[in-house]
């Protein structure tokens, strides 16, 4: 009983890492999703597929990151323990 309210204790003086992890995925995948859709545009690099497959793979990534930053915010802000 003791220990497990000590481990209860520490993790709550614990920083969670997770949700900072969260947002820095999140970024990282907005920013793919960024080169995906403008890179052959500004001649930063030349893909053999087709802009539309690559518009529509940029706007997955850039959809998938919005929502690992907004998980990343939610339970970094606003977690309630």
């Amino acid at each position: 009983m003791q220990m497990e309210h000590e481990r209860t204790e520490n993790r709550r003086k614990g920083i969670d890492y997770r949700p900072l992890g969260e947002l820095l995925r999140g970024i990282f995948f907005i920013l793919f999703g960024l080169y995906a859709c403008f890179a052959q545009r500004l001649n930063m690099g030349h893909f053999e597929v087709s802009q539309t497959i690559l518009n529509v793979l940029g706007g997955v990534l850039i959809a998938y990151g919005l929502f690992r930053v907004y998980r990343g915010v939610k339970n970094t802000f606003f977690n309630k323990d």
